[in-house]
């Protein structure tokens, strides 16, 4: 097979239908790693026998472990400024089982400095990416055109998978919880009186940059306004513990935060009825799974990073203000704040409403 390395604007030459082995590079964040799942499931459907790689971070296994378009996980330690002697190590082993294996491509769907390193790594004569890069990305890998800032991330990855001659017309996520979560949380739940008949409504109120948080006395009056149409179930990471259980407190809520692992949020996502966040990791979860989300977006475009397929059911109160808005906004989030309590009440009950019509014969109770 000849291979022609051509890194920057000038695409690669090559016959898409030979490859066999593939190198996908997305290491973080959960967001960003769902959003390019589909990129897997396109390449296994459009080429069967392709051996499909994918190179992430060691606490995002869980997304990838049970997908079936994936042949092999690479993990390596989240990549920050200071790496302990232990981490080292890891990297180390990382880098080692990078290079055990020959690619004929690798996709780098991250688009910084430390994936254009890994690339460069694996050894893969052709390097794609997508249209966005930065830290220099562009110099080491070729960016398939199709970004635009309102353009959904998926479809942008998706373009990557479009450029190998996949087909793309149907969006997979094939994101599914390990049996082990869910029976896990489930039991978790029997603790707290929680029947397995009893409709979910998992709210994750604090997203990992503070900036996009809707007020706290929303989120409380919101859940305690919807625990007569389910069980209100408020999640989230450890370091959101103290704001969350403030919000649980006030509604009457079931507190999980900090109380789940990343397997186990999937698995309680899966049997949610319906989820609400800001844009955060669990709400594109929960879309991939097929769970129906609601986003109170502000200072993020909707369009571009929206619960993927739900779009219509996301409230964003960024029209008043700039496409691209500041972390330190002059308007103190007025997007936000613009969104109401009773905006997202009625949007919930009318797709609580919609999920009930949807399975008539369903035994849910609050």
């Amino acid at each position: 097979m000849s291979w022609h390395l051509i890194a920057g604007r000038k695409a690669p030459v090559f016959d898409p239908s030979r490859l066999q082995s593939v190198l996908i590079i997305k290491m973080s964040s959960i967001g960003d790693v769902v959003h390019a799942m589909p990129v897997a499931s396109a390449l296994r459907l459009s080429y069967p026998k392709l051996r499909i790689s994918w190179l992430v971070e060691d606490w995002l296994v869980p997304l990838l472990k049970q997908h079936p378009a994936i042949d092999r996980l690479i993990t390596l330690p989240a990549l920050r400024l200071r790496l302990g002697g232990v981490r080292l190590s890891a990297l180390r082993e990382a880098i080692y089982e990078l290079r055990a294996e020959s690619y004929d491509l690798a996709i780098d769907l991250q688009g910084l400095l430390k994936s254009s390193a890994m690339s460069v790594l694996s050894r893969a004569p052709i390097r794609i990416g997508t249209d966005y890069q930065r830290e220099g990305a562009h110099l080491f890998s070729y960016g398939v055109p199709g970004y635009s800032p309102t353009t959904s991330a998926v479809e942008e990855y998706l373009c990557s998978a479009r450029f190998l001659g996949a087909r793309t017309d149907q969006v997979q996520f094939d994101l599914h919880p390990e049996a082990k979560a869910l029976a896990s949380i489930r039991e978790k739940l029997a603790r707290h009186a929680v029947r397995a008949s009893t409709r979910l409504i998992v709210i994750n109120p604090t997203a990992s940059a503070r900036w996009k948080d809707w007020a706290a006395e929303r989120w409380a009056a919101l859940a305690r306004a919807l625990g007569k149409s389910g069980r209100v179930v408020v999640s989230g990471i450890g370091l959101q513990r103290d704001r969350n259980a403030a919000i649980a407190r006030l509604a009457g809520a079931l507190d999980l935060t900090g109380e789940t692992s990343l397997a186990e949020l999937i698995a309680l996502l899966s049997l949610a009825a319906l989820h609400i966040a800001p844009d955060t990791g669990s709400a594109h979860i929960a879309a991939a799974l097929g769970t129906p989300v609601i986003g109170i977006y502000g200072p993020t475009l909707a369009s571009r990073s929206g619960p993927y397929g739900q779009l219509s059911r996301t409230l964003w109160g960024g029209e008043q203000c700039t496409p691209r808005c500041p972390r330190r906004c002059p308007k103190n989030r007025a997007c936000l704040d613009s969104i109401s309590v009773d905006q997202v009440i009625e949007k919930a009950r009318e797709t609580l409403s919609e999920a009930q019509a949807a399975q008539p014969c369903s035994a849910l109770e609050p």
